[in-house]
């Protein structure tokens, strides 16, 4: 091969495997790197004893409600356990439309012995948005928690996520850490899954979102988990039901509106929320997150002029840096197999595969260090007993790659809505339509 032909096949496989693979690697070395440097330091659990500014501020929990009755005790236990003072928190349950027992499994922890204030309400419109919208005007807290009804916070959550906020008078909102419940998994495939899960959530919000929100960059602050200055919450628009991505609306109208302000996390305010059930809740849940990622940006035209280079939140940025590597791993799935179609031999294709794949091992390796530097209990244990899962880490995020792409899909195809139906069950359902047509078209001809 002379120096022409040898330059055009390193500059083929430099652009669909190499570039990728070094991209990547290079970000998990950064913050492997920042956590050996110490400039991103272990953050233990710790209660807070004092108040920051004398007393403690009186804060209101929102949990919304829609057929809640398998985890709203666990939800509103978890909130009558925490360290801070009971009589200055406030629990609001905002049903909307839920049809099973929710509202007996609410009164009967309404009733169990509590100094704090707990309160049910109802709004006539279905949707997360509405609840929030509700529990926002009633609230009488300095801040304002959002907790989903099958989360169950951290003892310490609610104490330190309000001692970050009264030690910092430019945080004007925080998500807290979410993280996959440590004691809970699966059985046979749906373990591996949840091990994986497990690797990601705690990767995302303690080191990911955390370098986010130091560069003012925090895409995303958690649906499930997540608190506010209440006078800072009454001057946005509130969260909008336009989009099935409320939480990524509302961390966007923050960045909008308060500009100088900081949109952080409290990585030691931490919830805990069950692992996935299912493939096809997987694929609902991760088509969503993308769909409402997109919905959120056409939400917020003046966010999306940013520019790529534009000095602090560049939502456009974000996407782009997020998906431009996302266009090989469509190409991997394409373009390898037809590359025996091609001229390359089996061999070579085989061979590119696994250097691709052994790759990514490597970088799942330093995401799993990184982990392990920044882990603390509870998580610690299951953290450290999971090494096991980084050759299956490169496989999960592919096929959770492909989920997200469906939510791209989704945006150009299909109309807005929160439960989103998976492609089997989808196809199934347009089966029987298709043989209940021709069936009618029969009947008919048959008269």
């Amino acid at each position: 091969m002379g120096p022409v032909g040898a330059l055009g096949s390193l500059s083929f496989w430099g652009v669909w495997l190499i570039l990728p693979i070094l991209i990547d690697g290079a970000l998990a070395m950064v913050y492997l790197g920042a956590r050996l440097s110490g400039r991103a330091p272990r953050l233990p659990i710790t209660t807070p004893t004092t108040p920051p500014n004398g007393v403690w501020p009186r804060v209101t929990v929102l949990v919304p409600v829609y057929n809640s009755a398998g985890g709203l005790a666990r939800c509103i236990e978890s909130l009558k356990r925490q360290t801070y003072p009971q009589h200055l928190i406030e629990i609001l349950a905002i049903d909307n439309g839920s049809r099973d027992n929710s509202f007996a499994v609410f009164c009967e922890e309404q009733q169990r012995e509590w100094t704090g204030a707990i309160h049910w309400l109802s709004t006539f419109h279905q949707g997360k948005t509405w609840a929030l919208n509700v529990g926002i005007h009633y609230a009488n807290g300095a801040y304002v928690f959002n907790i989903d009804s099958d989360m169950v916070v951290h003892p310490d959550a609610i104490a330190n996520m309000v001692d970050a906020f009264e030690r910092d008078e430019s945080l004007v909102c925080a998500t807290g850490a979410v993280e996959i419940e440590p004691g809970l998994a699966g059985t046979g495939p749906m373990r591996l899954i949840h091990e994986c899960e497990f690797q990601e959530y705690y990767f995302a919000f303690n080191v990911g979102r955390r370098f986010q929100a130091q560069g003012g960059s925090l895409f995303t602050m958690a649906g499930a988990f997540s608190a506010f200055r209440r006078e800072a919450l009454l001057q946005t628009h509130l969260y909008d039901a336009s989009t099935v991505g409320e939480d990524t609306f509302m961390t966007f109208e923050m960045h909008e509106r308060f500009p100088e302000k900081r949109v952080g996390i409290v990585t030691t305010a931490v919830g805990y929320t069950e692992p996935i059930p299912s493939i096809r809740a997987l694929y609902a849940q991760r088509t969503r997150w993308q769909r409402g990622q997109i919905e959120a940006i056409a939400a917020h035209p003046n966010l999306a002029r940013r520019g790529l280079f534009y000095r602090g939140f560049s939502p456009v940025r974000t996407l782009v840096t997020d998906h431009t590597l996302a266009f090989p791993r469509v190409a991997w799935t394409f373009v390898m197999p037809a590359l025996a179609f091609f001229g390359y031999s089996w061999m070579t294709v085989v061979l590119a595969m696994i250097v691709l794949y052994a790759g990514y091992i490597v970088i799942e390796a330093a995401t799993w260090w990184t982990n392990a530097l920044m882990v603390v209990p509870p998580a610690r244990e299951r953290m450290l007993r999971g090494w096991w899962v980084i050759p299956l880490m490169p496989a999960y995020r592919y096929f959770v790659f492909w989920l997200r792409f469906a939510g791209v899909l989704t945006v150009l195809t299909e109309p807005h809505q929160w439960r989103t139906t998976d492609p089997i069950t989808a196809s199934k359902a347009e089966l029987r339509r298709m043989l209940l047509r021709r069936e009618h078209r029969e009947a008919e001809q048959a008269a």
